[in-house]
């Protein structure tokens, strides 16, 4: 077994993309989506809105990695990691604000949710759209409430990389007990009330973290593996996991959020610990690659797809809103992935490396599109 272990642990430390992530994102975005279906159906009995858990989880352990593997040779180039972060999540983000504006005062859409829209949207532009956590009602929500997300993985972008590869320099004697209470903290805070809705997601990005240190030394890879590291182990912690949805105690703020996501993080663990198989294979199939890809884009745009939708004469059966929105949400998110987010992105990159190329700093390997 130990053989076995080596050779998991090699692979993983030399890929440069883990190709699973895009299968994981792919399944987070559909949970998502399928979520936010308003039309009567079978969809109606699965809590999608925890795809986002997944999303958190899956951003601390890419973020922490890439961090990981950048400080291996070399202290990290902070200024290039927040240029690449910036031309990754604001183009789409404002592009998609702007299309909301427009469509709300001067095309006079959504006229009953102005005024949530008007609300809310000082902290989207100074990057607190989670301040829809705190006010929004199932019944009651502002436009563009989606954007929550970017605004908790926005902070934990900014802090992280200070706090733990600068202020404490991977010192994970210190890290592990301070990220430790720190979910444990975040865990309770506010709960039962709607702030517990801006402090619990920050617990999976967290569960990132540690996943993605315990996946990066080969001592604790290889105690990880030898606990998760089985096929069947994969298996049951990703079938486990999606059973779950159908639960009603998962979304945000309720008891078993926590625990879920520490259900995905152990998913990750056992999937990239194991010898390549059947899980991994699954998830790295192209559709899933694809809808991984653009899944960002899918997040902020699908919306406009599915309000769209819901405006279909009553006599068009309600169960093509399924099929037809999430054929034009993947459309739409291609769209604006080949005309907005990939070349941006592309560009901030271009101008990190350039940073990089003037400082004497060579580029670091990656674990994914992060």
């Amino acid at each position: 077994m130990t053989h076995t272990i080596e050779r998991s642990y090699d692979s993983f430390r030399g890929t440069r993309r883990l190709l699973p992530l895009d299968g994981l994102r792919a399944i987070a975005i559909l949970l998502v989506f399928t979520g936010h279906v308003k039309a009567p159906g079978p969809w109606n009995a699965i809590q999608g809105g925890v795809g986002v858990t997944l999303f958190f989880v899956i951003s601390g352990f890419i973020i922490t990695t890439l961090l990981l593997r950048e400080s291996d040779t070399r202290p990290v180039d902070f200024g290039a990691f927040y240029i690449r972060r910036a031309f990754r999540i604001l183009p789409v983000y404002l592009t998609v604000l702007a299309v909301y504006c427009v469509l709300i005062f001067v095309v006079g859409a959504q006229a009953d949710r102005r005024g949530e829209f008007v609300h809310a949207l000082p902290g989207y532009l100074l990057g607190f759209p989670e301040i829809v956590q705190l006010t929004n009602t199932v019944d009651n929500s502002a436009p563009f409430s989606g954007a929550w997300s970017i605004g908790i993985e926005d902070k934990f972008y900014l802090v992280w990389p200070v706090v733990g590869f600068l202020l404490l320099r991977r010192r994970w004697a210190a890290l592990v007990p301070l990220l430790l209470v720190a979910g444990g903290v975040l865990t309770v805070v506010g709960f039962g009330t709607p702030l517990a809705r801006v402090t619990q997601p920050y617990v999976h990005i967290i569960l990132g973290v540690l996943v993605a240190a315990g996946l990066h030394y080969r001592p604790s890879f290889t105690v990880l593996a030898r606990l998760l590291g089985r096929r069947w182990t994969t298996w049951t912690l990703l079938a486990a996991s999606l059973a779950m949805v159908v639960s009603p105690d998962i979304p945000l703020g309720t008891a078993w959020y926590v625990p879920y996501g520490l259900l995905w993080a152990l998913t990750i663990i056992s999937l990239f610990t194991a010898p390549a198989g059947a899980a991994a294979s699954l998830l790295s199939l192209r559709p899933l690659l694809f809808i991984g890809m653009v899944s960002y884009s899918f997040y902020l745009t699908h919306a406009f797809v599915l309000n769209a939708l819901e405006k279909l004469p009553a006599a068009v059966p309600s169960w093509v809103q399924y099929p037809l929105g999430l054929a034009g949400s993947l459309v739409l998110a291609w769209i604006s992935y080949r005309l907005i987010e990939a070349p941006l992105n592309r560009w901030g990159h271009r101008i990190a490396r350039q940073r990089a190329e003037r400082s004497g700093r060579a580029g670091a390997a990656s674990p994914s599109r992060g």
